[in-house]
């Protein structure tokens, strides 16, 4: 082969100037190995060279390879089936079957696969097992994997199942001879946004980096350059000084120098080489870039706008100082895929000396200032972001509620990127979002950045400074100059002494709700001109005439967006804040296993966890003594000590809200206020400072008192130092803070989840009177089930614990009174049935729930009566409850029966126990053991004496049970986000995106129909919509706004819940019209409105007919008035909520839709 130097492209496997690089022994070795590789990096480093001389090497060793390139496959309007068909279809030729797979295309079509499940049946069925293929390893390459980022959901798709067929290697062995290498310009956050990462592959897989060319591997080259120079290596050093090894500017240099009629001076190869590069590359270089490279590294950086500002400043950051720490933020990711810098030794550095001379500082401030240019005219894009980002918070929302999980990062960090946007918009140099507390009495930012650019927590109170005094008057305070001389800066001028920095100009700018109430404040320090270099000091960017008319009439129009965006950060927080007390006690709970189960323990770790949770100094947990009618605790002293502190059950605070079981909030200084006595002696004590308190009471689940939280001292986020005591009674700055409505709300249902546990630590110590108990293993298992209650979602586990805890307890109960079969019924009151969870009689393993209906036969009887209920002669077998959860071994040969109920101290039963054929011994399976006498009054009496201890139990199974319910609902909302993002890829019309999407939430809430009623796009006064007739067609309906329930939800714009029977509400009449043409019967209905982002009216949707859970036919109704029973259920409050989260998201996606129509 001929000697040639090839700029762009790949090198053929058999090129004479193939530099072989350490990335090559990488993936050559670990394919070999089987493990799944990926190389990201960016464009022209050499990656389709590396997979072609990669994959002829293995092929050498006997492996099969395929190679796909899907830039060949991908277009924006492709399906998943054409893609996944493409695949099939290019694997297929790679390894010659395609006259092999004839038949399974024709299996397909006539099956229901989904396309990813027909390729994962490609995989299994025909690569791994045609005999071609059989006794080979397969190494399948993907290269320009960044295609896929044009169809993000398929992305994820793709990259999960290449996860999957990793993961299937322990069960089948087959799949480790097969593993796949991804190559492209891309990195792994890129790929998996809005995935699961344990879904993808990258954290199973080898990434492999790719450097430039070294001196000692880049040997292949000099051959070519000897034709130059009689010092080819010179001249190779030469060049690699230039190009660092860049494999395209590398083998473009060598090949314009042998190429060149100029003679290279002996010794002076660096000067020449210098010489030489600056006139073919850097002089006029955007004519001179061909084939193109310094171009396609510029429209990188400049093709997203928004993003744009961001990477040019990072890379005059490092063109500054010479290199910056690396840490994988997205921005450095994104510039090192542009290919301008590179990592070395844990630092970014320009990649080389021919990008530093063609994208010099005064580049980067010519594209700095044409982007700035083009911002001050975005005013519809940054209204975009707006909607992108609340967007983006309340898709995060709903997974957090679905995981159980919360975090108010995400909310900082949206809050962080629209005050940034804010202040670019505007050329401010500094702007901070301040936003009104709950209690209107201090507004608060975490998004102001300092020099260093960490985040500073700044709590302003209402009425103080320029923020709190623009939130107060409700009017723009906007100062142009001389800001230190205004008197009311004076907080301003304070900030800067503290953090070095000087304000010259400033404009305050209060955000209005409709109610003209402030939510939120705008300021902006620091007007820049429209030209300012960031390289030069401060003094010299700032435009003197400071912000004007111009800057204030723009942040008017953008008010009403700001406004509803920071609304959602306000919800969204709240929100958050009450999943974070759910995560202090599952990480207390989980940190039970190591007690020995004692109360103050217990309560000890859970209010620890709450401590670190809410950010407070210190928290106390008084604990009721009811004998002395005092509340005591344990209060550390300055030496480490624990002295024990007893007041009386009326007195401080702590009595205060034990006496009221009311919750008491004190702001900063908890000494200003009337009852502070006992706080100021117990500090007196103690050496301590409360300045801020929230006191909130503990009950058990059934309202009894069984101590008082108090969490003292509010602290500001920050680094501050140490309390010391010498300095009371005066405040340190870290606790000038205050607890606010949200720490209350997080408080009450973090108090809720301990009165359960602190009731489960009771229940088990009395049921350590009861020898035969293995009492420690009861309780053991109640606490693991209220950490699994907050801590998992898998239904297995929830019912695992579950069944622990009953099975414990009828275990006892048969071998205390000598039965065959003990089961526990619990009373669900609200659907009026028994449920008990039981092993599945077709699979051990699996458990079960079952359900005895509560109005018929027995159950029916013992509700009525409260009693126990005898049975030692069985007569009707058919009962329920002889038949459901009975022994197979027992259902034909019952002899008698006890049947006992548990009633609490409100006299409702909560439970039933069964026992089934009393024994004369230990229980046996053997019909001649019975006992002919049957139950007794003793037994009965042996169960009363219980009774009490075990309705404890009972209760917290029943609410355990209400739990399982609960985390179902949260799971569901992952199918919700799902079916939203689905819709956002279908390009149907709007009613067939608003079909399926209605869809899903018809069966997550288990309703029968759904309807989309849609404002008329002729006459906004009518909604329409298409309802279905009993032969499967569709009838074009019309009705007014003020029209039936839909057209009431229309014009107020609120929701409309109506339970069974719909007929009997009074206006009812368009409903039972629409039913007599339709065919249908409306039972409950569940109707809510879509509003856009703007609050106009979008649409209604009707939710018809909450079906009870389980498995009904069906409905097609002959006869209207013929209603079967599990249609006689309504939708409840839960319903709602979901909808609400639902129709959020549909007022969302709906404008887009019915604007591309």
């Amino acid at each position: 082969m001929s000697y040639e130097y090839k700029v762009g492209g790949s090198l053929p496997p058999d090129s004479l100037t193939y530099v072989w690089r350490k990335a090559d022994d990488e993936l050559y070795h670990q394919l070999m190995g089987g493990m799944f590789c990926y190389v990201l990096t960016c464009r022209q480093m050499g990656k389709s060279s590396l997979r072609v001389k990669t994959m002829r090497k293995l092929q050498d060793q006997g492996l099969a390879c395929a190679s796909i390139d899907l830039t060949a496959i991908i277009s924006s309007d492709l399906t998943r089936k054409q893609f996944y068909a493409d695949i099939i279809d290019s694997l297929a030729e790679s390894f010659n079957l395609l006259e092999s797979i004839n038949s399974f295309k024709l299996g397909c079509r006539e099956s229901d696969l989904s396309p990813m499940n027909r390729f994962n049946k490609f995989i299994h069925d025909i690569l791994l097992k045609h005999s071609l293929l059989v006794d080979k390893n397969i190494v399948i390459f993907i290269d320009e994997i960044d295609s896929l980022l044009r169809l993000p959901d398929l992305a994820n798709e793709f990259l999960g199942l290449l996860r999957a067929c990793y993961n299937k290697r322990a069960e089948q062995p087959e799949y480790n001879r097969l593993t796949f290498a991804i190559l492209g310009v891309a990195s792994p956050y890129d790929l998996m946004k809005d995935a699961n990462y344990n879904s993808l592959p990258f954290d199973c897989g080898y990434g492999i980096e790719l450097h430039g060319f070294q001196s000692h591997e880049a040997q292949p080259i000099v051959e070519g350059l000897k034709l130059k120079s009689e010092r080819p290596q010179a001249l190779l050093d030469a060049v690699l000084d230039w190009t660092s090894g860049q494999p395209f500017l590398t083998q473009k240099l060598c090949k314009l120098i042998v190429k060149s009629s100029d003679q290279i001076p002996l010794g002076l190869e660096s000067e020449w080489v210098e010489k030489f590069v600056r006139s073919h590359i850097i002089n006029n270089w955007e004519h001179q870039d061909e084939p193109e490279h310094l171009r396609t590294i510029r429209d990188r950086l400049l093709r997203q706008k928004n993003r744009s500002i961001d990477l040019l400043k990072l890379y005059q950051k490092i063109r500054e100082k010479g290199e910056v720490l690396a840490d994988n933020s997205v921005e450095q990711m994104e510039l090192r895929l542009s290919g301008l810098v590179s990592q070395r030794e844990g630092t970014l550095q320009v990649r080389n000396r021919i990008y530093q001379e063609v994208f010099t500082s005064s580049w980067c401030q010519k594209a700095l200032g044409e982007l700035r240019d083009e911002f001050a005219v975005v005013e519809p894009e940054f209204i975009q972001t707006l909607a992108k980002l609340k967007d983006q918070l309340l898709e995060t929302q709903i997974r957090r509620v679905a995981e159980g999980t919360s975090s108010d990062e995400v909310i900082y960090e949206v809050l962080r990127q629209i005050t940034l946007k804010l202040g670019d918009l505007l050329k401010a140099d500094r702007a901070t979002i301040y936003l009104l507390n709950a209690e209107k009495t201090e507004l608060w930012s975490l998004v102001a950045e300092n020099q260093s650019n960490e985040f500073l927590n700044i709590q302003v109170p209402f009425g103080e400074g320029l923020a709190g005094q623009a939130a107060k008057i409700k009017q723009i305070i906007n100062i142009p100059t001389n800001v230190y001389d205004d008197p009311r800066s004076s907080l301003v001028k304070l900030a800067d002494q503290k953090y070095g920095y000087q304000t010259y100009n400033v404009l305050v700018y209060p955000i209005c709700n409709q109610s003209q109430e402030v939510v939120a404040v705008i300021q902006l320090l620091n007007k820049l001109k429209a030209d300012n270099f960031e390289s030069e000091p401060l003094a010299k960017r700032i435009k003197k005439e400071g912000f004007n008319r111009d800057d204030e009439e723009q942040l008017t129009r953008f008010a009403p967006h700001i406004r509803r965006f920071l609304e959602s950060c306000q919800s969204c927080r709240q929100a958050s804040r009450k999943l974070q007390a759910t995560a202090a006690l599952a990480e207390a709970t989980r940190s039970l296993d190591g007690s020995q189960l004692d109360t103050k323990e217990i309560l000890q770790r859970v209010m620890n966890a709450a401590k670190n949770l809410m950010n407070a100094d210190r928290s106390t947990l008084w604990l009721v003594d009811e004998e002395q009618q005092e509340l005591w605790t344990k209060i550390s002293q300055i030496d480490g000590t624990l002295i024990e502190k007893r007041i009386h059950i009326n007195e401080g605070f702590a009595g205060q809200v034990a006496r009221t079981r009311e919750p008491i909030i004190i702001p900063f200084d908890v000494y200003q206020h009337p009852d502070s006595q006992t706080a100021k002696e117990t500090d007196l004590e103690t050496g301590y400072r409360t300045c801020s308190l929230l006191c909130m009471p503990v009950l058990n689940p059934d309202g009894e008192l069984l101590g008082v939280t108090q969490l003292v001292n509010k602290l500001n986020l920050g680094n501050y130092p140490d309390y010391n005591p010498a300095s009371w009674p005066q405040a340190p700055q870290k606790f000038k803070a205050s607890f606010d409505k949200n720490d209350r709300q997080s408080m009450q249902v973090f108090n809720e989840r301990v009165g359960v546990t602190l009731q489960y630590a009771k229940v088990h110590e009395r049921l350590k009177k009861l020898a035969e108990f293995q009492s420690q293993k009861v309780v053991y298992h109640t606490l693991a089930m209220l950490s699994q209650a907050v801590g998992s979602q898998k239904d297995e586990e929830l019912y695992s614990t579950l069944y622990n805890i009953l099975e414990f307890m009828m275990q006892s109960i048969s071998k205390l009174l000598t039965v065959a079969q003990t089961d526990i019924f619990i009373l669900n009151s609200d659907k009026q049935e028994f449920w008990s969870i039981i092993p599945d009689v077709n699979n051990a393993n699996n458990l079960i729930e079952v359900i005895i209906e509560s109005n018929v036969n027995l159950a029916q009887k013992l509700l009525n009566t409260g009693s126990s209920l005898v049975l030692n002669s069985i007569s009707n077998l058919d009962d329920p409850w002889f038949k459901i959860g009975v022994r197979s071994d027992l259902r034909e040969n019952l002899h008698n029966a006890l049947f006992f109920p548990f009633i609490n101290s409100e006299g409702h039963i909560i439970a039933v126990i069964r026992l089934l054929n009393k024994l004369i011994d230990a229980p046996s399976l053997n019909s001649d053991q019975i006992n002919n006498d049957g139950f007794t009054a003793e037994d009965v009496e042996q169960l009363d004496k219980r009774s009490e201890f075990i309705i404890k139990v009972l209760e917290g199974c029943q609410s355990f049970h209400q739990e399982i319910s609960t985390l179902q609902k949260q799971r569901a909302t992952d199918t919700l986000r799902a079916a939203i993002n689905s819709v956002r890829q279908i390009g149907f019309d709007p009613e067939r995106i608003l079909y399926t999407v209605i869809e899903s939430a018809k069966k997550l809430t288990n309703a029968d129909r759904s309807t989309l009623w849609l404002v008329d796009d002729h006459d906004s006064g009518k909604l329409w919509t298409k309802i279905p007739r009993i032969d499967g067609t569709l009838e074009t309906f019309y009705i007014y706004k003020n029209e039936g329930f839909a057209g009431k939800v229309a014009q107020m714009k609120k929701p409309i819940m109506i339970p069974f029977d719909v007929y009997d509400h009074p206006e009812s009449q368009t409903a039972k019209e629409t039913d007599q043409e339709t065919g249908y019967r409306t039972c409950s209905l569940l109707c809510m409105p879509i509003l856009s982002f703007d609050g106009e009216l979008l649409g209604v949707t009707q939710l018809v007919n909450k079906r009870k859970l389980g498995d009904y036919p069906p409905y097609h109704p002959k006869d209207i008035n013929d209603i079967p029973d599990y249609l006689k259920v309504s939708f409840d409050e839960r319903d709602l909520r979901y909808m609400e989260i639902f129709n959020n998201q549909v007022g969302i996606d709906l404008p887009n839709a019915l604007n591309k129509s």
